[in-house]
């Protein structure tokens, strides 16, 4: 009697091992989500442009860091929540195009005159203070196999993409407030080494677009064949909003050493153009000043950047 019990419990042990071998294993494995801890460096090459007419590239290399912390939420369901802190920085290029002011007459203005802008034309400069971060909350399960794991994510971001100008650090800012929903699929290629393919589409929810033109003073124009010399005193600010946007992000992980990771990755925004809203601007033409609306809108604009990560995970 007390051997048929033995039997019988060791039998019990065993049928419930074998039912749990697969998951456990697969999870041991790797092929879950790791908790824990991932910093990493990043170097990559950025270029924001406006491709409509009269078009503007700025552009340049970059070098960050991001962290990610990851926790189960349920061990069993592989349940898991992240949270994501990126950021990268450096000098670009603005390649694009300029314009002169000019004055014309204008009997309604109190100094005779309206403010416009000449015809473009190409110029550069290079230099500028350029940087962004960004901070993510998400929420994922894993779908273990045993040679894939399927990992599907969502949840909430917020992007800062800081442009100088002209010595102005901060002279343009935009704010992105996104939806992400991503898939991560690993595998283990030895049992020390594993692979992750990663893919995300990020939905533009709003946007704030905040370009500082006060910070760039005024100045004196001199006088043409056809209008006196003049100044231009000051701008006020002048910002937008921005609700219709996407990002796509792709990337690969791969485990070199205990560890050690190394991600090659790209990243791409698509940016809709704002409506139209106003500044003011003030000039002086023979003492007087006056004071002018002038009308602007942020551009349709897309962003590519290809960038390579070198992880550690702790």
């Amino acid at each position: 009697m007390k051997e048929s019990v033995l039997v019988a419990a060791f039998a019990l042990i065993a049928s419930q091992s074998l039912a749990q071998t697969p998951a456990s294993e697969a999870a041991d494995a790797g092929l879950a989500t790791p908790t824990g801890h991932d910093v990493a460096i990043t170097l990559s090459h950025y270029n924001y442009q406006e491709p409509d007419a009269p078009g503007i590239s700025i552009h340049g290399a970059k070098v960050g860091g991001e962290y990610t912390g990851t926790w189960s939420l349920s061990r069993q369901q592989h349940w898991f929540v992240q949270a994501n802190l990126r950021g990268e920085a450096g000098t670009t290029t603005y390649d694009g195009a300029c314009a002169p002011w000019f004055i014309r007459p204008n009997s309604a203005s109190p100094n005779g005159y309206e403010l416009d802008l000449g015809a473009f034309s190409p110029c550069s400069e290079s230099g500028d203070a350029d940087w962004y971060g960004e901070v993510r909350g998400m929420i994922g399960k894993d779908f273990v196999g045993e040679q894939w794991s399927l990992s599907p994510v969502t949840g909430a971001g917020l992007r800062h993409l800081s442009n100088g100008t002209t010595g102005i650090g901060g002279y343009r800012t935009d704010e992105y407030l996104y939806v992400p929903v991503g898939l991560t699929t690993r595998t283990m290629l030895t049992p020390h080494h594993a692979l992750s393919l990663s893919v995300e589409y990020d939905r533009l929810i709003h946007g704030w677009q905040k370009t500082r033109d006060s910070q760039l003073g005024g100045g004196l124009l001199p006088a043409t064949t056809t209008a006196p010399a003049f100044t231009i005193d000051g701008f006020t600010d002048i910002s937008f909003t921005q609700t219709s946007g996407w990002a796509v992000r792709a990337s690969a992980t791969y485990q070199v050493a205990g560890r050690v990771s190394v991600t090659p990755y790209f990243l791409h925004w698509t940016v809709n153009a704002s409506p139209v809203n106003t500044e003011t601007v003030a000039f002086t033409v023979n003492t007087i000043t006056a004071h002018e609306q002038l009308g602007a809108y942020e551009p349709y604009n897309v962003t590519n950047e290809f960038g390579l990560k070198l992880g550690l995970h702790f």
